[in-house]
């Protein structure tokens, strides 16, 4: 995503406003975008000398499906330096960021890749991130935070303590990465996958487990035509199928059209697969 933003002394205001409309299906008519729907980032950077930076990430999506409400997320306050970097805050997780590395949608909120993981954890975590070395990045995030008031009466929720980590090596054209994120009680959640860029076209396969639950594979090509690039993927999770078609074209920098196809196969009996069909239009600034 190019953006260009709005500059407010030692913060930027960047973010994407997008509307995708389902042509067909239970779900026909306004839905979330590409992107996740309309997004707005305020965002600034603070060199505080030997090598040594602050910065910030103040972030809302807006779902279209939710009506006007926004909803916070992936805001932190960190520092950077030799040292690597650390962010406190609301963050993805290890295993979100390394699984939508390896999607062809790039974990998209349009993408059907059954073998996405993670996500958002609550407001609290902290989350290291090593230097590169020699093509290898190390990250770790935990959260120990129990409970939360999430409505004007203040009324106390449970929230759940998690921890994960990722690690990934890249180089040249290739990317690879193994990443595990544990909730409560739960069993750890493990995603490995890998992306390789031909110039002509980028490969991705990617792969999540859980004891005691089903496997999901995924696996997609992203083709890049001049303005436009058509994308085709597909992932498993025992017997339900997904498969999606999607092409995108560049009206600009900022601006760009999409269409998605999508079929999904639950795998029950007497059950027949579901296809959409939809369109989107997004601009970032």
């Amino acid at each position: 995503m190019c953006s260009f933003g709005v500059t407010f002394a030692d913060a930027n205001l960047t973010g994407v406003m997008e509307s995708t409309y389902t042509l067909n299906g239970s779900n026909k008519g306004m839905g979330t975008g590409m992107n996740g729907g309309s997004e707005f980032r305020l965002g600034g950077t603070e060199d505080l000398g030997n090598g040594l930076k602050a910065d910030f990430n103040y972030a809302f999506v807006q779902n279209h499906n939710a009506g006007s409400s926004l909803a916070n997320y992936n805001s932190y306050v960190g520092l950077s330096g030799e040292f690597g970097s650390v962010k406190i805050g609301k963050l993805f997780t290890p295993l979100a960021l390394a699984t939508w590395g390896n999607d062809a949608m790039g974990g998209a909120a349009i993408s059907t890749n059954l073998a996405n993981g993670g996500g958002v954890q609550p407001t609290g975590s902290i989350t290291y991130t090593s230097p590169n070395f020699s093509g290898f990045t190390l990250s770790a995030q935990g959260n120990n935070q129990t409970t939360d008031y999430t409505d004007a009466d203040k009324k106390a929720a449970k929230l759940k303590k998690s921890s994960g980590y990722s690690l990934s090596y890249a180089t040249g054209g290739l990317s690879v990465s193994y990443a595990s994120n544990t909730e409560d009680t739960q069993k750890a959640i493990n995603g490995i996958g890998a992306s390789y860029d031909f110039g002509m076209a980028k490969v991705f396969l990617s792969s999540l487990t859980q004891s005691g639950a089903k496997d999901a594979t995924g696996y997609g090509i992203s083709v890049p035509f001049g303005a436009t690039t058509l994308i085709a993927s597909g992932s498993s999770k025992g017997d339900e199928q997904n498969y999606e078609l999607v092409a995108k074209y560049n009206l600009s920098k900022r601006t760009l059209v999409y269409f998605q196809n999508t079929n999904k196969d639950s795998g029950k009996v007497n059950t027949s697969a579901v296809s959409t069909n939809s369109i989107g239009l997004s601009h970032s600034f």
